[in-house]
């Protein structure tokens, strides 16, 4: 049993090196062709005035808003929850998504499960229904985004959003629709861990999409700030028009807390209105600021909480 524990720690700490390994070498490769000379200038033009409200709206937007998203959610389709209550948890999982973002989710899960008495599989299933809302959400942003601006890159590709959103809705309708009459439908309906999907109504729908999509339009004009900070005038539409992009790598489990992706994203999406240098430079500083608001929430009883999920998670264990 010990020899067993040692390499699920082992294969974990792995794990944890690979992710950080991976958003080191993109970071590599995006930076090809910049001199250090060049970048490290590039950080000392940021206008600090701007640069570092804007970062503390950008956390306390995510931060904020997510923990009353979750509480939300899991108001609606399992036991009242409050703000205050879900705190600890959120806090707990953006402290994991620096060590493990395959386990941060686990966090929220294991909440649910020792505070409200919700199955492991149910609760990992209702996070699953947000996630997937996330998605039509952010697909529609960038369907918008290909509409309204000529020059976005993600109208050379609109279709991508578009058929991510169709297959979206259509699992939609299969919910809203009620129960299926072929066999194999009902048996996925009647599943008891999908409590949430069968459950949702419009109301539903509509008002945890309009805190995501509050999240979202916040965070984009947070953003816009620390992309200007460094000088880089970027105008508000061309920004919106990148967002959807820079949410999805953003949320992406092969990096901590989107390193890596997004400073390529930002990088060759803004590639016209500054040099490489300057754009690296304030894309690492965007993620480094993340970095540094979301490591002090490993102290006190989100840490502690933190960290059984990480034990627990090591060990192999489900929380009952």
């Amino acid at each position: 049993m010990e020899s067993h524990h040692i390499a699920v720690i082992s294969r974990a700490l792995l794990y944890r090196l690979a992710t950080y390994a991976t958003a080191f070498f993109i970071i590599w490769w995006v930076a090809r062709g910049v001199s250090l000379a060049h970048l490290l200038h590039s950080f000392s033009v940021a206008n600090l005035w701007i640069f570092i409200p804007a970062s503390v709206g950008s956390f306390t937007v995510w931060f904020v808003g997510e923990t009353f998203l979750f509480a939300t959610l899991f108001s609606y389709f399992h036991k009242r929850t409050s703000f205050l209550e879900t705190l600890p948890a959120n806090a707990a999982q953006y402290f994991l998504q620096l060590i493990n973002s395959a386990v941060a989710g686990t966090a929220l899960v294991m909440f649910m499960n020792r505070r409200k008495g919700v199955v492991w599989l149910t609760g990992g299933c209702t996070l699953i229904f947000q996630a997937l809302l996330d998605l039509q959400i952010m697909a529609a942003m960038a369907l918008i985004a290909a509409a309204v601006d000529p020059s976005a890159l993600i109208r050379k590709f609109w279709h991508v959003p578009a058929i991510i959103l169709t297959l979206l809705l259509l699992n939609t309708w299969f919910w809203r629709r009620g129960r299926p009459d072929s066999a194999l439908g009902r048996w996925i309906y009647e599943r008891p861990s999908l409590t949430s999907f069968r459950s949702a109504r419009a109301c539903h729908y509509l008002g945890l999409g309009a805190i995501r999509t509050t999240i979202f339009l916040a965070y984009g004009a947070m953003l816009y700030f620390q992309v200007n900070a460094f000088g880089i005038n970027v105008n508000l539409r061309a920004l919106y028009a990148l967002l959807p992009v820079v949410l999805l790598v953003d949320g992406l489990p092969i990096t901590p807390v989107g390193l890596g992706p997004v400073q390529a994203i930002l990088v060759g999406g803004l590639a016209a209105y500054a040099p490489r240098a300057r754009l690296l430079a304030m894309a690492l500083s965007i993620s480094f600021m993340q970095i540094v608001f979301q490591a002090p929430l490993g102290l006190g009883s989100a840490g502690a909480f933190a960290r059984e999920v990480s034990s627990m998670a090591k060990l192999g264990r489900e929380p009952v």
